[in-house]
């Protein structure tokens, strides 16, 4: 055989042809990772032995493909070998002998990277058990055909004398090193080393397969939001009364603050800041403006053009920055948007001549000049071991990270948070900023339960180092707590309707009330619906959760804020999906008790633009006795104990309230969860076989998976008729992931997820409504008997059961 494919492509006659030279595919996978290597990354390994790891990785890990065994497979020509056909642990040997005298640790690491370069990276210490009899074979076989071009594969790879690195290893010896490094010398450096250097192969491997072009990021002006929204005076932030400014030139006086922060010498010293600020003071286009100018600086000064990524919790939040973005940025300036519902239509892409898995490849590898993306994304891809998320890992090197609304963290996700986030400054160089009005002390609470065990301690810069003050000069709002018994046998909701809720509220008060579940929020529409009805008023009601169909939801919000518009005082029953990012602005409103940061994020809701006629507008909260069935007994007993013997809370003393709140938590809480997931981490624990390691890297999830739950497809309307029936053909295979892809986004915005115990999703089950595996759907014709406008899918449940989806 004289020529050596990577891969192979079926021709019109349906014969298999090979598509790429082999030496092709390996040179050009090695020029795309040394493009997206960052070289200030921060390692025990040199840069020269670095750059020669990155390098082993490329040319060896498809070595097995010049065996006769792939070709015959590729080609489809017989004899076709399926054992001895497989390439990567072939590769993965000879890189392990090609290193091992240069360093042990760089030769283990490589063997393990190639073998795994087509699955998930596992528990390192299953990796040897992979050195095993039949690999002993394949190896043996692949070495005897090779050997015979060896000369040629030298010649295409441009190695020397690599006959001599074709000897199988012995595995005692691999094992003995992998049992001290690990338990002996455990760093949570390793990780970050591996997924990185990881991230540069199947990143690579990945875009030339798919014949995908690398994205070059632009420079960007660093006066964009200036141009929209006007340059803020830096200098007249010096001895200003924030007490004799309107709000709009409160606005800006923290735009330019933080803003003056990019006049600081060391300023590019520094990789974690925080913007802390109240709602409603423009944090996002403050933060962009400030991103901006970093990039500009660093750009400058390393010849480098860092991406910046942008992360929010929530879907429809993310699509609003989209939106906001968009309006800001040029036109020639790449926005991507990687979250659930993202595809590549309305994305930015080079060429109409592209097809759609390269488009896909773009937007999964995070092809761009800044990135707006999820939680999901962006932490699960920092701590995971999945290769679909792991091939943009590399992209966090160097970038400029805006993490927005990170009160919404779970909390017993924070110190995990920190330590990562700190580590992800200190090995990959990424610059991170975290803004939130709550100000979490996710760096504190990792100091204190993680950081003070590996002697590190991150620094930090706050970007707004007037917030005390800026804080201190509002009175928009009030927190009120009314903690008396609601938690009586008898009907919380009628309770609290005619007890708390007709004693405080006008008819001329637009409101909102934001209950821990769904079911309560439902059956409080349902009261304050028949109260409405009774009275004969004729305010308009909204209900809003994740009960309602994605599709609807951003509707309801447009009703709510034209009602508000209209003066109609309209009232909102909710669940925490209000907490971040919707632009509401309310009369008064009421809470169920829960943690105090959320408990501000909704007072942020009320009188939001800071109408002087509605001082210290207040939000009451009661307790309908579902917080510790959702946040747990620690989080109630807290919260109950910062509110109680407190008649008031002005806005000013907000940040107070949460301080004391974090500090009494992190003098209580274990949080062994973010303990095990970051020991997993420093001993690379992927994925163990071990039943009892329940703390995995891969067992971290941001959104935690609940049994209890069924996905449904509502086909509400003609629009969701017509994509359940494309998602049918593509499961089908009668149209392909292309030609569905013009439906995805309203096909998953007809998805919800809602409890398998309930009367209705039972009902569901029995009749066999199955559109997938896991997936379930409600056809147009019985839409009405399963899901209500108002309300969202029928919740009458034979047996209640404590089951929350926020």
């Amino acid at each position: 055989m004289n020529e050596f494919y990577s891969h192979s492509k079926e021709s019109q006659d349906g014969i298999l042809l090979g598509s790429k030279l082999l030496k092709t595919h390996t040179l050009n996978v090695l020029n795309i990772a040394k493009k997206q290597h960052y070289p200030k990354v921060n390692f025990e390994f040199s840069q020269e032995t670095l750059e020669l790891v990155i390098e082993t990785l490329v040319k060896f890990h498809d070595l097995g493909k010049y065996s006769c065994y792939f070709q015959n497979y590729l080609l489809n020509i017989e004899p076709i070998n399926h054992f001895y056909k497989q390439h990567a642990r072939f590769g993965g040997v000879v890189a392990y002998n090609y290193l091992k005298n240069v360093d042990q640790k760089a030769a283990i690491i490589s063997m393990y990277l190639i073998f795994l370069h087509h699955s998930k990276l596992i528990d390192i210490d299953d990796f040897a058990g992979l050195l095993n009899f039949d690999t002993k074979k394949i190896f043996e076989a692949q070495t005897e055909d090779i050997g015979k071009i060896i000369s040629k594969i030298e010649d295409e790879l441009n190695i020397n004398d690599l006959l001599k690195y074709l000897i199988f290893p012995n595995d005692r010896i691999i094992r003995k090193f992998i049992k001290i490094w690990i338990r002996k010398k455990p760093n949570i450096q390793d990780y970050f080393l591996i997924n990185y250097l990881f991230s540069l192969l199947i990143q690579a491997d990945k875009l030339d397969a798919s014949d995908t072009k690398t994205y070059r990021r632009k420079s960007i002006n660093s006066d964009l939001v200036d141009k929209r929204f006007g340059q803020p005076e830096v200098s007249q932030i010096i001895d200003i009364d924030l007490n004799s400014i309107s709000f709009n030139e409160l606005r800006n006086f923290c735009r330019a603050e933080v803003i003056s922060n990019l006049q600081k010498k060391d300023i590019l010293d520094f990789y974690i800041f925080t913007l802390t600020a109240p709602t409603g003071i423009g944090k996002t286009m403050t933060a962009l403006d400030f991103a901006l100018k970093l990039k500009s600086k660093i750009a400058q000064k390393e010849v480098f053009e860092p991406q910046i990524i942008y992360a929010l919790p929530f879907i429809n939040i993310i699509e609003q920055a989209l939106s906001e973005y968009n309006k800001t940025l040029s036109e020639d300036v790449r926005i991507l948007g990687h979250y659930q519902y993202s595809d590549i239509f309305g994305t930015q892409i080079d060429s109409e001549e592209e097809n759609y898995h390269q488009k896909l490849m773009k937007l999964d590898t995070w092809q761009g000049d800044i990135i707006i993306t999820s939680f999901v994304q962006i932490f699960e891809t920092i701590i995971g071991n999945r290769n679909k998320l792991l091939k943009k890992f590399n992209q966090l090197a160097g970038s400029i990270i805006l993490l927005d609304e990170v009160q919404t963290l779970r909390l017993d996700h924070m110190p995990l948070i920190g330590v990562v986030l700190h580590s992800l400054t200190k090995f990959l160089k990424a610059r991170v900023i975290l803004m939130t009005a709550t100000k979490p002390k996710i760096f504190e609470l990792a100091e204190n339960e993680i950081f003070s065990l590996e002697n590190e301690k991150p620094k930090v810069l706050e970007l707004q180092s007037s917030y005390n003050e800026i804080f201190s000069t509002f009175n928009r709002t009030s927190i009120q707590p009314l903690l008396y018994d609601l938690n009586s046998e008898e009907e919380i909701e009628t309770v609290f309707v005619h007890d708390v809720f007709i004693k405080r509220w006008q008819t001329d008060k637009s409101c909102i009330i934001v209950c821990n579940t769904v079911n309560r929020s439902i059956n409080l529409y349902l009261a304050i619906q028949k109260y409405l009805k009774s009275k004969e008023l004729y305010n308009p009601l909204f209900h809003l959760s994740t009960n309602i169909l994605p599709a609807h939801r951003l509707d309801i919000i447009h009703k709510i804020i034209h009602s508000i518009d209209q003066k109609i005082s309209p009232i909102l029953i909710s669940t925490q999906v209000v907490e971040a990012g919707v632009d509401l602005d309310f009369d008064m409103g009421f809470r169920d008790l829960g943690p105090i940061d959320s408990i501000i994020q909704v007072a942020g809701r009320i009188n939001r633009n800071n109408n002087p006629n509605k001082t210290n507008a207040p939000l009451y909260i009661v307790d309908f006795n579902d917080c510790k069935k959702i946040y747990g007994q620690l989080t109630y007993n807290q919260a109950k104990k910062a509110l109680e013997n407190i008649k008031v809370v002005l806005e000013k003393d907000y940040l107070q309230i949460i301080n004391n709140y974090f500090n009494n938590i992190s003098e209580r809480s274990s949080f062994f969860t973010s303990r095990e997931v970051f020991d997993s981490m420093k001993v690379l624990r992927y994925d163990s076989q071990n039943p009892k390691q329940d703390n995995t890297i891969s067992s971290f999830k941001i959104i935690e998976d609940s049994a209890f739950y069924m996905s449904v497809f509502i086909e509400f309307d003609e629009n969701a008729r017509i994509a359940r029936n494309k998602y049918r053909q593509l499961m089908e295979k009668e149209i392909n992931q292309e030609q569905f892809a013009p439906f995805k986004r309203i096909f998953h915005q007809n998805i919800i997820a809602v409890p398998e115990y309930l009367k209705k999703a039972q009902e569901i089950k029995q009749l066999e409504w199955l559109l997938s595996e896991n997936l379930w759907y409600v056809p147009f014709e019985e839409v009405n008997n399963y899901y209500d406008n108002q309300t969202g899918f029928h919740r009458t449940a034979e047996k209640e059961k404590v089951v929350c989806m926020l």
